[in-house]
């Protein structure tokens, strides 16, 4: 039951270890690799159409420390994806699935990406449901209507007790911030979601929650490797809790389309920090190539 319950851990973050060592070294590609690093995808995958990536989060894992991070890439970022030009990154899902997601992201990052999760929405909200719902303070009034998906929000602010569908309006919810507010809130979901998790006895539960959790996800991680990825979660955030970062940036319009425009240099710091590694010369030079190619797309 123990590893069950470090399961469903490693499950809840991979919706909002692997080949190789965690030291393993790319330099002829300029990548960096100081720790275990998870592509996490949610997609709201449905028959008639592949979807896209409308979450999207790289997982860094530091075994030996217990240490974890959490980087959100906003679902407007543009990128270049191969074969596809400039776009925003959310794109690339539906292009090519997670495959061509994990190498954009690879290539813009410019770290390693040892593995991928991709998380169905519906298969995220039977998952809240089968834990008994998870309590969260509402901000304030969300109200939204898609008519092409017939998907509805509408939440009251204050503290809820939150089933599978109204999480899911929570975490999807986007308002004037854009991605930007909606990525702190689904950050701040996934603590609560945890919290929940660890405060309520859910032995009774664990057949059906962990025949939902591998119902939910697709993913190239074993499931010892799972189990694995859950106690560092677990221990982590018990002693120091989750570090939470996003893409630096502003928002821009490009021909009339709004995107979330990178801090390359920043960005590409701030990977070095995050994955406690020193950045090499073929990674700067590298830093300089993307910052000169995102300049001159928004020339032409």
């Amino acid at each position: 039951m123990r590893k069950v319950f470090f399961l469903i851990i490693a499950a809840i973050v991979a919706f909002m270890w692997g080949d190789g060592s965690v030291l393993e070294r790319v330099a002829d590609l300029g990548l960096l690799s100081g720790k275990k690093n998870i592509v996490v995808m949610g997609c709201d995958i449905r028959k008639d159409d592949v979807g896209r990536s409308d979450t999207l989060f790289v997982v860094m894992l530091d075994k030996s420390n217990t240490n974890a991070s959490l980087l959100s890439i906003p679902r407007d970022t543009r990128v270049k994806i191969k074969d596809h030009g400039w776009d925003k990154v959310n794109a690339a899902f539906a292009y090519g699935g997670h495959k061509l997601t994990k190498e954009t992201v690879q290539d813009f990052l410019g770290i390693k990406l040892n593995n991928y999760v991709v998380v169905d929405f519906q298969g995220f909200k039977d998952l809240v449901d089968v834990i008994g719902g998870v309590d969260i303070k509402v901000e304030k009034r969300m109200y939204y209507y898609d008519p092409y998906a017939d998907f509805e929000i509408d939440l009251r602010p204050g503290m809820q007790h939150m089933n599978g569908k109204t999480a899911m309006q929570y975490v999807r919810y986007r308002d004037e911030e854009g991605d930007i507010g909606r990525i702190r809130r689904q950050q701040k979901f996934i603590m609560a979601l945890y919290k929940q998790i660890a405060s309520k006895n859910i032995i009774a539960k664990m057949p059906g929650v962990s025949k939902q959790i591998m119902s939910m996800i697709k993913t190239d991680l074993s499931l010892k490797e799972m189990v694995e990825v859950g106690k560092v979660m677990h221990g982590m955030m018990e002693k120091n809790g989750l570090k939470m970062a996003m893409v630096p940036g502003e928002p821009k319009y490009i021909d009339g389309i709004s995107y979330w425009i990178p801090d390359v240099p920043k960005m590409r710091q701030q990977m070095a920090q995050m994955q406690d590694v020193k950045m090499t010369e073929k990674f700067n030079e590298n830093t300089k190539e993307l910052e000169k190619e995102y300049k001159d797309s928004a020339r032409q």
